[in-house]
Protein backbone atom coordinates (compact mmCIF):
# COMPACT_ATOMS: atom_id res chain seq x y z
CA UNK A 1 0.00 0.00 0.00
CA UNK A 2 1.70 3.57 -1.22
CA UNK A 3 -0.48 5.29 1.17
CA UNK A 4 -2.40 4.77 4.36
CA UNK A 5 -5.46 2.87 4.08
CA UNK A 6 -8.23 1.98 6.46
CA UNK A 7 -11.22 -0.02 5.89
CA UNK A 8 -14.88 1.74 5.58
CA UNK A 9 -15.71 -1.21 8.22
CA UNK A 10 -17.58 0.87 10.57
CA UNK A 11 -18.63 0.49 14.13
CA UNK A 12 -21.11 2.29 16.93
CA UNK A 13 -20.69 2.59 20.69
CA UNK A 14 -22.78 0.09 22.81
CA UNK A 15 -24.36 2.94 24.80
CA UNK A 16 -26.97 3.71 21.31
CA UNK A 17 -29.06 0.92 22.46
CA UNK A 18 -29.48 1.94 25.93
CA UNK A 19 -32.78 2.65 26.06
CA UNK A 20 -33.93 -1.44 25.10
CA UNK A 21 -35.53 -2.85 22.70
CA UNK A 22 -38.21 -0.89 22.10
CA UNK A 23 -36.41 2.86 22.14
CA UNK A 24 -34.30 4.76 20.62
CA UNK A 25 -31.46 3.07 18.67
CA UNK A 26 -30.29 3.20 14.79
CA UNK A 27 -28.37 1.19 12.35
CA UNK A 28 -25.24 2.86 10.65
CA UNK A 29 -21.28 3.79 11.45
CA UNK A 30 -22.54 7.00 13.73
CA UNK A 31 -19.26 8.21 14.52
CA UNK A 32 -17.44 5.05 12.83
CA UNK A 33 -15.33 7.02 10.01
CA UNK A 34 -12.60 9.94 10.65
CA UNK A 35 -9.77 10.30 8.55
CA UNK A 36 -9.41 9.00 4.94
CA UNK A 37 -12.56 8.11 4.46
CA UNK A 38 -13.21 8.39 0.70
CA UNK A 39 -10.63 6.03 -0.14
CA UNK A 40 -10.08 2.62 -0.80
CA UNK A 41 -7.03 0.65 -1.53
CA UNK A 42 -5.30 1.25 -4.73
CA UNK A 43 -5.14 -2.15 -5.50
CA UNK A 44 -8.11 -4.84 -5.95
CA UNK A 45 -7.66 -8.11 -3.75
CA UNK A 46 -8.80 -8.74 -0.24
CA UNK A 47 -8.04 -6.84 2.93
CA UNK A 48 -8.76 -7.75 6.88
CA UNK A 49 -9.72 -5.55 9.80
CA UNK A 50 -9.90 -6.41 13.43
CA UNK A 51 -11.12 -3.66 16.01
CA UNK A 52 -11.58 -3.22 19.78
CA UNK A 53 -14.14 -1.23 21.02
CA UNK A 54 -14.36 -0.22 24.63
CA UNK A 55 -17.22 2.06 25.91
CA UNK A 56 -18.99 3.77 28.41
CA UNK A 57 -22.20 5.56 29.14
CA UNK A 58 -23.00 7.21 32.10
CA UNK A 59 -25.75 9.74 31.95
CA UNK A 60 -29.13 10.52 30.11
CA UNK A 61 -30.38 13.35 28.61
CA UNK A 62 -33.84 13.98 27.50
CA UNK A 63 -35.50 15.17 24.63
CA UNK A 64 -34.41 19.19 25.30
CA UNK A 65 -30.86 17.48 25.88
CA UNK A 66 -30.45 18.03 29.59
CA UNK A 67 -30.00 15.70 32.03
CA UNK A 68 -32.45 13.25 33.14
CA UNK A 69 -33.93 12.35 35.92
CA UNK A 70 -33.51 9.17 34.73
CA UNK A 71 -30.15 7.20 36.36
CA UNK A 72 -28.45 4.77 33.98
CA UNK A 73 -24.57 3.46 33.40
CA UNK A 74 -23.50 1.01 30.70
CA UNK A 75 -19.82 -0.18 29.84
CA UNK A 76 -19.09 -2.46 27.59
CA UNK A 77 -16.72 -3.54 24.79
CA UNK A 78 -16.88 -5.06 21.01
CA UNK A 79 -14.56 -6.88 19.28
CA UNK A 80 -15.19 -6.42 15.58
CA UNK A 81 -13.96 -8.18 12.61
CA UNK A 82 -14.17 -7.92 8.88
CA UNK A 83 -12.92 -8.10 5.23
CA UNK A 84 -13.47 -5.70 2.12
CA UNK A 85 -12.65 -7.10 -1.15
CA UNK A 86 -11.41 -4.35 -3.61
CA UNK A 87 -12.73 -5.37 -6.93
CA UNK A 88 -10.33 -5.63 -10.38
CA UNK A 89 -12.51 -3.52 -12.74
CA UNK A 90 -13.35 0.00 -12.54
CA UNK A 91 -16.13 2.44 -12.97
CA UNK A 92 -16.14 5.44 -14.68
CA UNK A 93 -12.65 5.86 -13.39
CA UNK A 94 -12.96 5.23 -10.28
CA UNK A 95 -12.59 1.80 -7.56
CA UNK A 96 -15.55 -0.22 -6.56
CA UNK A 97 -15.51 -2.49 -3.25
CA UNK A 98 -17.75 -4.18 -0.99
CA UNK A 99 -17.31 -5.27 2.58
CA UNK A 100 -18.88 -7.20 5.57
CA UNK A 101 -17.92 -6.88 9.33
CA UNK A 102 -19.60 -8.50 12.31
CA UNK A 103 -18.35 -9.18 16.23
CA UNK A 104 -18.66 -10.00 19.87
CA UNK A 105 -20.07 -7.09 22.26
CA UNK A 106 -20.61 -7.39 26.02
CA UNK A 107 -21.13 -5.77 28.87
CA UNK A 108 -23.62 -4.46 31.74
CA UNK A 109 -26.38 -1.71 31.93
CA UNK A 110 -27.76 -0.06 35.31
CA UNK A 111 -31.05 1.71 34.54
CA UNK A 112 -33.04 3.13 37.64
CA UNK A 113 -31.56 0.28 39.65
CA UNK A 114 -32.15 -2.29 37.18
CA UNK A 115 -29.24 -4.11 36.22
CA UNK A 116 -28.31 -6.72 33.43
CA UNK A 117 -25.42 -8.08 32.02
CA UNK A 118 -25.16 -9.04 28.20
CA UNK A 119 -23.16 -10.58 25.71
CA UNK A 120 -23.57 -12.33 22.14
CA UNK A 121 -23.00 -11.36 18.19
CA UNK A 122 -23.83 -7.83 17.18
CA UNK A 123 -25.53 -7.72 13.57
CA UNK A 124 -24.04 -7.96 10.52
CA UNK A 125 -23.11 -3.87 8.45
CA UNK A 126 -22.16 -4.60 5.04
CA UNK A 127 -21.20 -2.02 2.54
CA UNK A 128 -22.98 -3.73 -0.55
CA UNK A 129 -21.35 -1.22 -2.44
CA UNK A 130 -18.58 1.65 -2.54
CA UNK A 131 -17.76 3.14 -5.26
CA UNK A 132 -14.51 6.16 -5.07
CA UNK A 133 -12.61 8.06 -7.74
CA UNK A 134 -10.11 10.34 -7.32
CA UNK A 135 -10.02 14.11 -9.26
CA UNK A 136 -6.42 15.36 -8.15
CA UNK A 137 -3.26 14.01 -8.77
CA UNK A 138 -1.00 11.40 -7.08
CA UNK A 139 2.69 13.25 -5.79
CA UNK A 140 4.93 10.66 -3.99
CA UNK A 141 2.24 8.09 -3.96
CA UNK A 142 0.25 10.48 -1.92
CA UNK A 143 -3.62 11.35 -3.56
CA UNK A 144 -3.40 14.87 -3.71
CA UNK A 145 -6.66 16.99 -4.42
CA UNK A 146 -10.27 15.71 -4.17
CA UNK A 147 -11.07 11.96 -3.38
CA UNK A 148 -15.17 11.04 -3.65
CA UNK A 149 -17.17 7.88 -2.43
CA UNK A 150 -20.66 7.07 -2.83
CA UNK A 151 -21.68 3.52 -0.76
CA UNK A 152 -25.11 1.73 0.07
CA UNK A 153 -24.72 -0.07 3.38
CA UNK A 154 -27.22 -2.02 5.23
CA UNK A 155 -27.27 -3.77 8.94
CA UNK A 156 -28.52 -6.67 8.79
CA UNK A 157 -30.36 -8.33 11.91
CA UNK A 158 -28.39 -11.21 12.64
CA UNK A 159 -27.27 -10.89 16.40
CA UNK A 160 -28.84 -11.96 19.44
CA UNK A 161 -32.15 -10.35 20.60
CA UNK A 162 -34.71 -10.53 23.29
CA UNK A 163 -37.20 -8.14 23.33
CA UNK A 164 -37.74 -8.17 26.94
CA UNK A 165 -34.00 -7.58 28.00
CA UNK A 166 -33.15 -4.16 28.68
CA UNK A 167 -29.71 -4.60 26.40
CA UNK A 168 -29.36 -7.07 23.80
CA UNK A 169 -26.17 -6.91 21.67
CA UNK A 170 -29.00 -7.52 18.17
CA UNK A 171 -31.54 -4.96 17.00
CA UNK A 172 -33.40 -7.31 15.31
CA UNK A 173 -33.81 -4.18 13.24
CA UNK A 174 -33.14 -4.17 9.09
CA UNK A 175 -31.70 -0.23 8.17
CA UNK A 176 -30.87 0.72 4.94
CA UNK A 177 -27.63 3.46 4.48
CA UNK A 178 -27.24 5.44 1.68
CA UNK A 179 -24.27 7.23 2.16
CA UNK A 180 -21.56 9.13 0.91
CA UNK A 181 -17.57 11.04 1.42
CA UNK A 182 -15.38 13.45 0.44
CA UNK A 183 -11.31 13.51 1.26
CA UNK A 184 -9.29 16.40 0.43
CA UNK A 185 -5.41 16.58 0.78
CA UNK A 186 -3.53 19.50 0.79
CA UNK A 187 0.36 19.99 -0.71
CA UNK A 188 3.37 19.45 1.68
CA UNK A 189 3.08 22.72 4.30
CA UNK A 190 5.22 23.53 7.36
CA UNK A 191 3.49 20.63 9.20
CA UNK A 192 4.48 17.91 7.44
CA UNK A 193 3.36 16.17 4.13
CA UNK A 194 -0.04 17.40 4.11
CA UNK A 195 -3.23 18.52 5.22
CA UNK A 196 -6.30 16.08 4.90
CA UNK A 197 -9.62 17.14 5.10
CA UNK A 198 -12.57 14.22 5.70
CA UNK A 199 -16.18 13.99 5.87
CA UNK A 200 -18.95 11.38 5.58
CA UNK A 201 -22.65 11.58 5.39
CA UNK A 202 -25.56 8.88 6.27
CA UNK A 203 -28.67 8.19 6.03
CA UNK A 204 -30.15 5.26 8.28
CA UNK A 205 -33.46 4.28 7.68
CA UNK A 206 -34.92 1.83 9.23
CA UNK A 207 -37.55 -1.46 9.11
CA UNK A 208 -40.04 -2.21 11.81
CA UNK A 209 -39.28 -4.34 14.45
CA UNK A 210 -41.21 -7.17 13.81
CA UNK A 211 -40.99 -8.24 17.84
CA UNK A 212 -42.19 -4.74 19.00
CA UNK A 213 -43.54 -2.43 16.18
CA UNK A 214 -41.46 -0.05 17.03
CA UNK A 215 -39.39 1.60 13.78
CA UNK A 216 -37.20 3.99 14.36
CA UNK A 217 -37.20 7.43 12.62
CA UNK A 218 -34.80 8.58 10.05
CA UNK A 219 -31.35 9.90 11.58
CA UNK A 220 -28.77 12.02 9.48
CA UNK A 221 -25.05 11.41 10.77
CA UNK A 222 -21.99 13.52 9.55
CA UNK A 223 -18.53 12.50 10.86
CA UNK A 224 -15.75 14.87 10.21
CA UNK A 225 -11.71 14.84 10.49
CA UNK A 226 -9.06 17.12 10.21
CA UNK A 227 -5.18 15.53 10.48
CA UNK A 228 -1.87 16.15 8.89
CA UNK A 229 0.18 13.25 7.44
CA UNK A 230 3.59 13.31 8.60
CA UNK A 231 5.48 10.34 6.84
CA UNK A 232 4.47 7.01 7.72
CA UNK A 233 2.03 8.88 10.67
CA UNK A 234 -1.65 10.98 10.57
CA UNK A 235 -2.70 12.68 13.44
CA UNK A 236 -5.63 14.98 13.95
CA UNK A 237 -9.04 15.76 15.52
CA UNK A 238 -12.17 13.62 14.61
CA UNK A 239 -15.86 13.73 15.43
CA UNK A 240 -19.68 13.47 14.45
CA UNK A 241 -23.27 14.34 14.61
CA UNK A 242 -26.42 12.99 14.71
CA UNK A 243 -29.99 13.94 14.38
CA UNK A 244 -33.12 12.15 13.79
CA UNK A 245 -35.10 13.95 11.29
CA UNK A 246 -38.22 11.97 11.74
CA UNK A 247 -40.55 10.53 14.51
CA UNK A 248 -40.34 7.10 15.56
CA UNK A 249 -43.81 4.87 15.32
CA UNK A 250 -44.72 2.13 17.17
CA UNK A 251 -47.18 0.04 15.34
CA UNK A 252 -47.89 2.35 12.71
CA UNK A 253 -48.35 5.44 15.05
CA UNK A 254 -46.43 8.42 15.25
CA UNK A 255 -44.37 8.59 18.82
CA UNK A 256 -43.29 12.25 19.61
CA UNK A 257 -40.82 13.67 21.69
CA UNK A 258 -38.53 10.62 21.12
CA UNK A 259 -35.83 12.32 18.77
CA UNK A 260 -32.60 11.22 19.30
CA UNK A 261 -29.45 13.36 18.72
CA UNK A 262 -25.76 12.76 19.43
CA UNK A 263 -22.07 14.75 18.97
CA UNK A 264 -18.94 13.97 20.02
CA UNK A 265 -15.58 14.83 19.48
CA UNK A 266 -11.44 13.59 20.06
CA UNK A 267 -8.40 13.01 18.98
CA UNK A 268 -7.36 10.29 16.26
CA UNK A 269 -4.22 8.93 15.60
CA UNK A 270 -2.94 6.26 12.60
CA UNK A 271 0.58 4.69 11.53
CA UNK A 272 1.50 3.03 8.51
CA UNK A 273 3.22 -0.29 8.12
CA UNK A 274 3.93 -1.06 4.40
CA UNK A 275 6.54 -3.65 5.34
CA UNK A 276 3.80 -6.15 6.08
CA UNK A 277 0.90 -3.59 4.42
CA UNK A 278 -0.92 -3.28 7.33
CA UNK A 279 -1.81 0.07 9.72
CA UNK A 280 -2.80 0.49 13.22
CA UNK A 281 -4.92 3.72 14.51
CA UNK A 282 -6.18 4.61 17.54
CA UNK A 283 -9.02 7.44 18.40
CA UNK A 284 -11.02 8.52 21.29
CA UNK A 285 -14.49 10.06 21.20
CA UNK A 286 -16.02 12.48 23.84
CA UNK A 287 -19.74 12.89 24.07
CA UNK A 288 -20.25 17.06 23.64
CA UNK A 289 -24.32 17.04 22.84
CA UNK A 290 -26.86 14.10 23.67
CA UNK A 291 -30.42 14.14 23.51
CA UNK A 292 -32.65 11.20 24.25
CA UNK A 293 -30.04 8.44 25.18
CA UNK A 294 -27.06 7.88 27.37
CA UNK A 295 -24.16 9.94 26.15
CA UNK A 296 -21.81 8.29 24.85
CA UNK A 297 -17.58 7.78 24.97
CA UNK A 298 -15.55 5.38 22.99
CA UNK A 299 -12.43 4.25 22.41
CA UNK A 300 -11.44 2.58 19.54
CA UNK A 301 -8.39 0.28 18.11
CA UNK A 302 -8.34 -0.47 14.22
CA UNK A 303 -5.69 -3.11 12.85
CA UNK A 304 -5.93 -3.60 8.98
CA UNK A 305 -4.16 -5.42 6.45
CA UNK A 306 -3.93 -6.31 3.16
CA UNK A 307 -3.52 -9.74 1.93
CA UNK A 308 -2.95 -9.55 -1.21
Amino acid sequence: MRYFVFIGILLWACSRNALAAQGVTYGGPVGGTDIQSAYLPPYPGLYGSAIAVGALGEKFYDNAGQSSTTSGRLPGGIAQFGLLYVYPHKLFGGTLGSSVSTGYGWGSITVNGKHQNFEGMNDIYTDVLMWSKHLGTVEAGRPRGLTMKLGYSMVLPTGKYDAKELYTTGRNTLYYIPNGAFTYLTGPNFLGDGTEFSMSYFLDIARKNSATGYRNGMVVDVDMAISEVIGRWQLGVAGYYARQIADDRLNGQRVSGNRFASAAVGPVIAYNMPDCKCSVKFKAQFSVFTRNSLAPNAAYLFFNKAFN
